[in-house]
């Protein structure tokens, strides 16, 4: 808790205030505070974030233009529903992308970008691996890839994973943790590509990034589509 004021947005440019609203919408509805087919009501936000309409409206539309929003002229404007089918399909895309960028940054690490990395590494064995679709462990993860995408330096890979990803795949965190079975599962699968960063190389680093996330989130979430698997918190 601190004392210190808030700054004020009445002095901030608008398309600001419309970016803040924006991130914040975004954080509720990928947290489940805004559960999936809840009505969203213009007046309600402007009474709870204390703006005018314009930048809710604004907000409403991008989000709308990245799924996480339905709209309909006149009828309604709620949280998009999660869909298994699609979060399966950006958890492979992510996992691709991510690959690229292994394959791309490894063979090049520097000695203190491989030192980082095997660090973030380390941290993710540290930690109680049940936890790896929850906030907590969720966090050493995004961690980990956030880095790889930052080396890869490639603009285009980190507007999709941001535009389209990321946001979309964090409304997949659970809130109690996996069978012990699929923590060991994560503690294995992570040791291959440990090793290719260790030896920097790229293709080894790829193919260990790609199966990481065909495993442990791909699979499971096509799995829970078809009903052989419940994800946790359901």
């Amino acid at each position: 808790m601190t004392d210190e004021p808030k700054p004020s947005t009445k002095a901030r440019p608008r398309t600001l205030i419309r970016d803040q609203v924006y991130a914040r919408l975004a954080q509720e509805i990928v947290t489940g505070r805004l559960a999936p087919l809840e009505e969203i009501r213009d007046q309600d936000l402007q009474a709870e974030y204390g703006v005018s309409r314009t930048p809710i409206r604004e907000a409403l539309i991008r989000l709308a233009d990245v799924g996480l929003v339905e709209m309909s002229s006149n009828r309604f404007t709620r949280v998009a529903p999660i869909d298994l089918r699609a979060q399966a399909d950006r958890a492979e895309a992510a996992g691709a992308l991510i690959a690229y960028a292994a394959a791309k940054v490894v063979p090049t690490l520097t000695d203190a970008q491989l030192d980082s990395l095997d660090a973030r590494v380390q941290a993710i064995l540290d930690s109680d691996l049940t936890r790896g679709g929850m906030p907590d462990g969720l966090r050493l993860w995004f961690a980990l890839w956030v880095e790889m995408i930052e080396l890869a330096d490639n603009a285009i890979v980190t507007e999709i994973l941001d535009r389209n990803l990321v946001l979309h795949l964090s409304r997949s965190v659970q809130d109690r943790p996996l069978p012990d079975w699929l923590g060991e599962q994560q503690r294995a699968l992570i040791g291959p590509f440990r090793h290719a960063l260790r030896a920097r190389d790229g293709a080894a680093a790829r193919d260990a990034v790609f199966e990481l996330f065909r495993i442990t989130t791909v699979e499971r979430l096509r799995a829970a589509l078809t009903g052989e698997w419940r994800l946790p918190g359901e």
